[in-house]
Order: structure tokens, then C-alpha cells, then sequence
């Protein structure tokens, strides 16, 4: 088996400040991550009805094209958000879409063509789409932005699972952990949300560069890095 080179392992956080917060944004812009999420908030804003198939199928469709969730069969989706989301959900509050991400991630459904039974958890969709939904409050939930929390959090020596999360509320208790640890609260969920996500991209980018592996490779030796943290070879942040 390869052996992971001296650079990737050695490579360190960079330290939370609002210098490098406002890089990260600024990264995050330059690649036109605002102009998509102006363009979706705009969609959201327009195709109004929950209760509205049409209208539901659009936005889950263009989820799925611009932020790559892999979903192949999108009318269980559309069902489930039908069934759980009304047209007042402004009503549900902070809290209330906080649980919606949970409500809406799981959908089943059977075959048109096999008849099998099917079961799929869309957790990182959920939270996207609830995300837009919510006027950006609720932070989305995908891989780059949950490995970016575990090791800020490990660095706090706090315990923290490296597995994916198994619920949205479980995800979110950690956000919250880490803005409030790293004193973050004058940011909004979203700019931190942006900041950890493009932070992930750029550390992932990294090791597949300079270690000439594809991403899952990257996530993995990523991965690898931060259960090392209470070795000689920890992760340290730095300036």
C-alpha cells in the first residue's frame, strides 16, 4: 500500500480569524458559488408552493443538477416534501425547519419497473433543499463541511464521531459546537456555512493534487489525518 507522503501528513488548519474567514469567502465568490446560490434563492422565492408537484419537481431538478446529489429518482423526493412541507412553513420558525431537514431526508418507494421496495436517506439533499427554503438559516450538511467540523473540534479536544452523522439534528449540534467554540457568532449559519464548505474543497483539492488520487481517496487520507491528532503528528493550526 502507498504510504502517505510527509506533506499531506503534516498539513495544518489554518487558524480561525476573520482574515482567513473573509478569504475563504472571497474564494467562495471568485468561483461563482454566490451567483448559484442567488440564482436557487430566486428559484425557491418564485416556485413558492410546496403543495405544488410542478413546482416541487423544479427546484428538487435543479438541486440536484447544480450541487451534484446523486438523487436518480427524484419523484419519491417530490412526494415526501409534498406530503411534509405546506405553503405557510414560514410558520415553522428556526426550530421547525431545523426538524424539516430530518422529515423530508428519508423516502421509500417501490419500482415502477421491478416492483422491489426501496429505501434511500438523502440527508446533504434535505438539508440543501430546506436550506433555500429557510432563506439560507439552516447550514447545509455534505461531506467537505462535516470533516472541516470534526477536526476544528478535535483541535478543542472535544469527542466527536468521524462517521457521517446519522440525523440533521445531530449534524447541527456540532455546527452549533463549533461556532460557539471558535467564537463565531457575529457570522450568519450561511457565511460560516460557505466558509467551512469552500475550506473543505480547498484542503481536499490539495491532497488529491499533490498525492494524485481521486476525491474518496482524498476524503479517506483526510480522514486518516485527523484521527492522528493526539499523535507527535497532530493536526496544529497555524496563522
Amino acid at each position: 500500500m502507498r504510504k502517505i507522503s510527509v506533506k499531506v501528513e503534516h498539513m495544518k488548519l489554518i487558524k480561525i480569524n476573520a482574515q482567513n474567514i473573509d478569504r475563504m469567502l472571497a474564494q467562495h465568490d471568485a468561483d461563482g458559488g454566490n451567483e448559484i446560490n442567488e440564482s436557487l434563492g430566486k428559484l425557491f422565492a418564485s416556485l413558492s408552493d410546496e403543495e405544488n408537484k410542478n413546482e416541487v419537481s423544479i427546484k428538487v431538478a435543479a438541486l440536484n443538477q447544480l450541487y451534484s446529489t446523486s438523487i436518480q429518482y427524484i419523484k419519491p423526493v417530490v412526494t415526501k416534501i409534498v406530503s411534509e412541507i405546506k405553503k405557510n412553513h414560514s410558520e415553522l420558525g428556526r426550530e421547525g425547519y431545523l426538524n424539516l431537514v430530518d422529515r423530508i431526508s428519508s423516502v421509500e418507494w417501490v419500482s415502477e419497473t421491478t416492483g422491489k421496495h426501496h429505501k434511500r436517506k438523502n440527508l446533504s439533499f434535505a438539508s440543501k433543499y430546506v436550506h433555500f427554503l429557510s432563506e439560507r438559516y439552516t447550514p447545509i450538511y455534505d461531506s467537505y463541511i462535516w470533516l472541516v467540523i470534526v477536526a476544528y473540534l478535535k483541535e478543542k479536544n472535544m469527542k466527536i464521531n468521524l462517521s457521517s452523522p446519522g440525523s440533521y439534528s445531530e449534524f447541527y449540534r456540532n455546527f452549533s459546537k463549533f461556532k460557539e467554540s471558535y467564537n463565531l457568532e457575529s457570522y450568519s449559519n450561511y457565511q460560516i456555512d460557505k466558509f467551512l464548505w469552500q475550506y473543505g474543497k480547498n484542503i481536499l483539492s490539495e491532497i488529491m493534487e499533490s498525492e494524485e488520487v481521486n476525491l474518496d481517496k482524498a476524503k479517506s487520507i483526510f480522514k486518516k489525518r485527523i484521527t492522528r491528532r493526539s499523535s507527535k503528528d497532530a493536526l496544529t493550526r497555524v496563522a
